[in-house]
């Protein structure tokens, strides 16, 4: 599991690539990235949620909070 503080997609990206070696040093096969999203104006409907993506063969489930 790797933590993020949203800073644009470009954290999604760099989370998705680091969660990815990290589960490549312990042999694992799925993977979570969590992404808080500080932004006091945006809704939360708008900063939640939960989507799948594989990487390199591995799955990662990113959670928006």
């Amino acid at each position: 599991m790797e933590l993020k503080i949203f800073r644009g997609e470009k954290t999604i990206a760099e989370g998705l690539e680091q969660t990815a070696d990290y589960m490549d040093k312990l042999g694992c096969a799925e993977g979570w990235l969590l992404v808080f999203d500080r932004d006091t104006e945006k809704p939360w409907d708008e900063k939640t949620y939960t989507r799948k993506e594989a990487v390199a063969g591995k799955n990662i489930t990113i959670v928006g909070c």
